[in-house]
């Protein structure tokens, strides 16, 4: 049994005990309010069986939502997702569910209370989908507090349903055209550091991540092919993370046309140019995948672990998704918008929907169909001449 103390603070005692490292720090679990030095004592013993036995920790049933929930993410969650889900996770918890849950304690909280939180947030205009992502953590969380943490008998947000009103989509996805896709990269031209992102999205669909996280290595200009393997993420606390894409179908080669060879090559010649002149324009990743950049030449060795991303600026320095955002902003463009005209492109001009769902890195063309074509005036005027010409013939 490892060392579990006790200590008073003011008129009551804690217990406290070393739970393992999270994100390489100390993990320490202390819980106080208890009458005397026994009891605290004989409480941490039991809190740290539980936590031995991978619950959270935490066995007085008048526990806080901020506390079991904070526990409950850093010794469950934290094992079990990627350190990007983890990050999302944390932050929809931190600014949108334990500023209004997290001082009831978790016995009280009823379906009443839930149903009024999430109606809530669905005022604000959240859309569904993400309203969906604050229930599911809100359930996993209680569900854990039924069982094994058996601090209640049922979990209260089964019966809380998502409004009707919930608008499906929040991001407006547009068909960018070929004059704004110009315009834009007149106005961020090669060297800039928007450009290789926006064109390698334009002209593959790709998502940004994606499109970051790109290496030289993924290129192959013999075949005329881009291999999606990687993405690039920001995890707060850590910096920039190599991540590999979420699912087996994201990773893909994607063919690539002549024009979109012609840039790569040129920007390569620019790189080569700047690193040349800076001695910085590289990345290296570290053995936890960490973004490192900006180092000097006497820091590459052969054994380096080297990573050669296409989209960096001018110092060699990765380009940030914020700072893509930003200039997409300006214009009033968002990078979702470039994956819904490739497809709406590509469907339009009769390609299989089963290729552009490859392409695209989606599992089955369902998703392909109904989030990232829709009804252009082209495809309507299509279809009414498809049946004029039916009628034609009768």
């Amino acid at each position: 049994m490892a060392q579990v103390r006790t200590r008073k603070r003011g008129r009551t005692w804690s217990y406290i005990f070393e739970a393992g490292q999270v994100n390489g720090k100390r993990k320490v679990v202390e819980k106080g309010g208890f009458a005397t030095k026994d009891y605290a004592y004989t409480a941490g013993v039991a809190a740290y069986t539980d936590w031995q036995h991978g619950n959270v920790g935490v066995t007085s049933d008048n526990i806080s939502f901020r506390d079991f929930m904070t526990n409950y993410m850093q010794t469950v969650v934290a094992l079990n997702v990627r350190a990007s889900t983890f990050n999302k996770y944390h932050e929809i918890a931190s600014k949108l569910i334990l500023p209004q849950l997290g001082d009831y304690r978790v016995k009280d909280i009823t379906t009443a209370i839930l149903d009024r939180f999430i109606r809530a947030h669905a005022k604000t205009g959240y859309s569904r989908n993400y309203l969906l992502q604050i229930r599911r953590l809100v359930n996993q969380t209680l569900s854990y507090a039924v069982f094994p943490a058996e601090l209640i008998s049922s979990n209260p947000t089964m019966y809380v349903k998502i409004p009707k009103s919930a608008p499906r989509k929040v991001i407006k996805r547009t068909v960018i055209s070929f004059e704004q896709y110009k315009s834009f990269i007149e106005k961020y031209p090669l060297g800039q550091p928007a450009y290789m992102p926006v064109t390698l999205m334009y002209h593959t669909g790709m998502r940004i991540g994606e499109a970051l996280g790109l290496s030289w290595n993924d290129v192959d200009f013999s075949k005329h092919t881009i291999t999606i393997t990687h993405q690039l993420i920001h995890v707060n606390n850590i910096g920039n993370l190599l991540s590999e894409v979420k699912t087996e179908y994201s990773q893909r080669v994607i063919l690539i046309d002549n024009i979109l060879i012609d840039k790569l090559k040129q920007w390569k010649t620019v790189q080569t140019q700047n690193e040349l002149a800076q001695g910085s324009a590289y990345c290296i990743i570290d053995e936890q995948n960490n973004v490192l950049t900006n180092y000097s030449k006497a820091y590459v060795t052969p054994s380096t672990n080297r990573q050669n991303l296409v989209c960096t600026n001018s110092k060699g320095q990765n380009v940030s998704r914020s700072w893509v955002m930003t200039c997409l902003g300006r214009e009033g463009i968002n990078s979702h918008s470039f994956r819904h005209t490739h497809a709406t492109v590509l469907v339009e001009d009769n390609a299989p929907l089963k290729g552009v769902a490859r392409r695209l890195g989606h599992k089955n063309i369902n998703v392909t169909d109904e989030v990232y074509t829709h009804g252009t005036a082209k495809m309507q005027k299509d279809v009414a001449d498809i049946f004029a010409k039916r009628l034609q013939t009768k």
